[in-house]
C-alpha cells in the first residue's frame, strides 16, 4: 500500500466501520515504507516558518512516523472545500494521510459520546462551529498551535472566543463569509441589491429563495446576526419573507438559482456558491460594501486521538501560507492572511471587509432562541 494515498470518506460511517477503515488504511504500511517517508522528511520550503517552529513541527512528524500512527481521521460536517488542503498536507509530510468522516449535530454528538464511553477513539481532529461545546464535554484536548498568530486588526470586531480560547482547545484558521448569491444569466451586476434591506422591495417578489432560518444552520446564523446587529427589523423581515420561496436546505436553494427558477439566494455561504460555479453552474457570490456576515469553524485535537502527533501537525498546517492560499481559493477568509497572498476573486483581506460584529456564542445562541418563533411564523416552507 502507498502511504501517501488518501482515503476521503464521502458517506456517513458508523464508529465500527470507521475503526475498520483506519485498520485497513494502516495495515499494509511496512516499517520500511515508514522509514522511507522519514528519510525524505517534511517539506517546509516556502511556508515562511521560523527555525524554532520548523524544529517543533519536524519533531511531531518524526514522532508520528516512528510510532506508526500516521492516519489523521477528521470529523467535520463537510470536506469538499478542504480537499486541496488535505492533499497539500500529505504532499508536505510524506507518509501521513488524511481520512474523513462527515458528521455534525446530533450524529456527531452521539458518535463522540460512544467513543468516549468505549474508549475506542477514531478521530484525531474535529472541525465544528461549536468548538466550545465539544471542549466543555471533554471531547477535545488542549494543544497550543505553534503556527497561530492573532490578528490585532480584528479586535473589537470579532469576539476572541470565536477564534480561540484561553485553554487552546480550538482555533479558527479562517472565517466563512455569508452573503448573497445570484444567477448570472438572470441578473447583471448593476441589477444586484446593494444592501440586505433592499430584499424587501416589491421588485424581488418571487425571485428569492433560501433555507428555512428556523432550522439550525448557516441561514439561521446569518439572519440572527443581521437582526442582532440592528441591520434588519421585524418589518423588514416580513417584507423579505413575502418575496421569498423557503426551502428545506441550502442545497435546494442553490439548485433553485442554478436552474434559473430563482434569481437570488440571500444568506448563502460564499464557498458553496464558488464550488457550484466551478462545477459549471451560472452562479456567483456577492460581497456587499457593508454588513457582511462571518462565522468560524473551530478545529480541535480530539481527546484520545489515535494519531496525536500527526493530528497536531495537521492543526499547525492549517495556519500556513499553503493552507491560507487554498482557503482563499475555496472562498474562505484567513483570520490572519499572509501579506503575500491575494484572493483570486479580488476580495480584500478579512480585516478590510465590512461585516457586522461577530459576537460570542453565548450572545448569539440566546438571540437565535429568541428569534426562532419569529422565523417560524414568517418563513414557513
Amino acid at each position: 500500500m502507498e502511504t501517501t494515498m488518501a482515503l476521503y470518506t464521502r458517506t456517513l460511517l458508523t464508529a465500527t466501520s470507521l475503526v475498520a477503515v483506519g485498520a485497513l488504511t494502516l495495515s499494509g504500511c511496512s516499517a520500511s515504507s515508514d522509514q522511507g517517508a522519514a528519510a525524505s522528511g517534511p517539506d517546509f520550503d516556502g511556508l515562511g516558518l521560523s527555525a524554532e517552529v520548523e524544529k517543533e513541527l519536524a519533531s511531531l512528524y518524526e514522532s508520528a512516523i516512528e510510532s506508526g500512527d500516521t492516519e489523521v481521521m477528521i470529523y467535520a460536517g463537510h470536506h469538499d472545500e478542504f480537499t486541496a488542503i488535505y492533499e497539500g498536507f500529505e504532499s508536505r509530510f510524506p507518509g501521513l494521510t488524511i481520512s474523513t468522516g462527515s458528521y455534525y449535530g446530533a450524529e456527531l454528538q452521539s458518535l463522540l459520546e460512544a467513543e468516549n464511553q468505549t474508549d475506542k477513539h477514531v478521530a484525531s481532529v474535529i472541525s465544528n462551529p461549536n468548538g466550545d461545546r465539544y471542549a466543555e464535554q471533554g471531547f477535545v484536548e488542549p494543544y497550543e498551535v505553534a503556527t497561530w498568530e492573532a490578528n490585532p486588526a480584528l479586535e473589537g470586531r470579532v469576539d476572541p472566543v470565536q477564534i480561540t480560547d484561553e485553554e487552546h482547545m480550538y482555533y479558527s484558521p479562517w472565517a466563512l463569509m455569508f452573503n448573497m448569491s445570484y444567477n448570472t444569466e438572470a441578473l447583471s451586476e448593476d441589477e444586484l441589491p446593494a444592501s440586505w434591506e433592499e430584499l424587501g422591495d416589491a421588485k424581488w417578489a418571487g425571485q428569492l429563495t433560501f433555507m428555512n432560518p428556523a432550522t439550525p444552520g448557516g441561514t439561521s446564523t446569518t439572519l440572527t446576526q443581521l437582526v442582532n446587529a440592528g441591520v434588519l427589523d421585524d418589518g423588514q423581515l416580513e417584507a423579505i419573507a413575502a418575496n421569498t420561496k423557503i426551502v428545506a436546505s441550502d442545497q435546494l436553494a442553490l439548485q433553485g438559482i442554478s436552474s434559473g427558477e430563482f434569481a437570488l439566494q440571500p444568506l448563502s455561504a460564499m464557498t458553496s456558491v464558488i464550488n457550484a460555479a466551478n462545477q459549471g453552474a451560472p452562479v456567483a457570490p456577492i460581497l456587499l460594501d457593508k454588513n457582511n456576515v462571518i462565522a468560524s469553524e473551530k478545529w480541535m485535537l480530539a481527546a484520545g486521538a489515535p494519531s496525536p502527533d500527526a493530528g497536531k501537525l495537521f492543526l499547525n498546517y492549517l495556519h500556513t501560507v499553503d493552507a491560507q492560499e487554498q482557503a482563499l481559493t475555496s472562498g474562505n477568509f484567513p483570520i490572519n492572511q499572509s501579506p503575500e497572498l491575494e484572493s483570486p476573486y479580488g476580495w480584500p483581506a478579512l480585516q478590510d471587509v465590512d461585516f457586522v460584529v461577530y459576537e460570542a456564542q453565548d450572545v448569539l445562541r440566546p438571540a437565535t432562541q429568541e428569534l426562532t418563533p419569529t422565523f417560524q411564523s414568517l418563513f414557513a416552507e
